[in-house]
């Protein structure tokens, strides 16, 4: 066995100050989030402003879908990164590379799998989502090209995780800044000198999700030497990896399920009430990126501090990390809230459509930092490897009683404040269950740490 301390290329967060180690390794994934969101972010910057509300209205419809039919492999993803940080922070190198292998030819052959069975539902799930018929065959166009970013997106998110999970957070940052680059150049050639419409910010979004695949996958088996490796999928290991994502990807795939409900009660109010909540979710895209950071960086330094044995400084984290997060989330939910019509005016020139956009933040955006102690703490769940009490929580919170919520809303509150309503209500109640789980779990940690043999 090595010790940490001869696994180069990696950030250790098992020593150190805990807030200074955890806001270095969480600066990387915040920028990196902000890159991964110029995919589409500024498709529908180019979109909402060069062809109109519906074509705009046409990548929103298709964008869930899209998460949809990713969700299960985003959610394994993070299940072998939380396999592999245990192991980082054992010093158990071996076993972290054999378990990127596994991890890998996991992906790829599901990935390869998914995008066929994507190819022949696509249809049928934007027709169960009762997207409108003005916008139906552009988002069919959207989607359809879309699928062929499906595996690099799957190889992409899973060398992420893995380099992550040794503490590596500076490369897929670098990658991601890259590719949103290659992104914004697409963009404007495809869509505003070519003309292509949507089929064009799908090619763009296809092409620069592909590179980002090929550069950090590549990366990922220069810097640990995987060509050298013996390249088998090994049962107990695998087992391992789909035991702690599994429930991770189900999670992950029955919410963006729940927001498919929430996404067909929109179709039903029309285009303007579509286009809005397409141009919200881009803003609150903003909003969500440190939370996403944070929430990241805790499974990583809740992983790595497991596998060390040290306790206490998860203990510590809990407090702190969930602090920042809030107060963080707080200021910029603030700052949007002020300057809201603005920023709404960014993505959508219609004043129709804007003043949607205004009735929608009003309602979330002042409850938004429930939703960064929601993601701290079920990182920090997440991290101890309790991921299948993370799924019931997400499951019971965001998903079933969101759905409940949406239908007693509907039924009595017929309005796009009644269905943005949902989202604050179900970010406190998961939130509060987090912190409950977090609580009866800590108890069973030891208090020093373990004597290793």
């Amino acid at each position: 066995m090595k010790s940490r301390n001869d696994m180069k290329n990696g950030h250790d967060l098992t020593d150190g100050n805990i807030l200074k180690g955890f806001l270095l390794f969480a600066l990387p994934l915040l920028f990196g989030s902000l890159f991964q969101q110029l995919y589409s972010t500024v498709d529908l910057l180019y979109i909402g402003n060069f062809m109109g509300k519906n074509s705009a209205a046409a990548v929103g419809a298709s964008g869930i879908v899209v998460t949809c039919m990713i969700g299960l492999f985003t959610g394994i993803s993070v299940g072998a990164g939380v396999v592999a940080s245990h192991f980082w922070g054992a010093g158990e190198k071996e076993r972290v590379k054999r378990c990127i292998c596994n991890s890998l030819l996991f992906a790829l052959i599901g990935g390869c799998v998914l995008a066929a069975l994507s190819e022949l539902m696509s249809g049928w799930m934007l027709r169960a989502l009762n997207t409108p018929d003005s916008i139906l065959t552009e988002a069919l166009v959207y989607i359809r090209i879309y699928i062929f970013a499906i595996v690099p997106m799957i190889l992409y998110n899973m060398s992420a995780e893995l380099l992550r999970a040794m503490g590596d957070s500076r490369s897929p940052f670098l990658v991601l800044a890259a590719g949103g680059v290659l992104n914004v150049c697409m963009d404007a050639a495809f869509i505003v000198l070519l003309r292509w419409g949507v089929a064009g910010a799908a090619f763009a979004t296809a092409i620069s999700q592909t590179f980002t695949a090929v550069v950090l996958t590549g990366y990922l088996f220069i810097r640990e030497k995987l060509m050298e490796e013996r390249w088998r999928i090994e049962t107990g290991l695998l087992r391992n990896i789909l035991k702690t994502g599994f429930p991770l990807g189900i999670q992950s795939m029955v919410l963006t399920l729940s927001n498919i409900f929430v996404q067909r009660a929109i179709n039903g109010f029309g285009e303007n009430a579509i286009a809005a909540f397409t141009v919200y979710f881009r803003v609150e895209n903003l909003l969500y990126l440190p939370i996403v950071a944070f929430g990241q960086a805790m499974v990583t330094f809740t992983g790595q501090n497991m596998g060390a044995g040290k306790y206490e400084r998860i203990r510590k984290s809990a407090f702190f990390c969930n602090f920042l997060a809030a107060a963080v989330t707080a200021a910029l939910a603030f700052v949007f809230l002020l300057s809201g019509r603005q920023i709404l005016g960014l993505f959508c020139s219609d004043e129709d459509v804007v003043a949607e956009g205004l009735k929608i933040i009003t309602i979330s955006f002042p409850l938004y930092f429930l939703y960064a102690i929601q993601e701290v703490t079920g990182g920090l769940i997440r991290g101890m490897g309790k991921t299948l009490q993370s799924m019931a929580v997400v499951m019971g919170t965001l998903c079933i009683l969101r759905v409940v919520l949406l239908g007693l809303l509907l039924r009595y509150v017929r309005t796009i404040q009644g269905i943005a309503s949902v989202y604050p209500l179900t970010w406190g109640l998961a939130a509060l269950s987090f912190i409950m789980c977090y609580f009866y779990f800590q108890k069973q940690l030891p208090v020093h740490r373990p004597c290793k043999k």
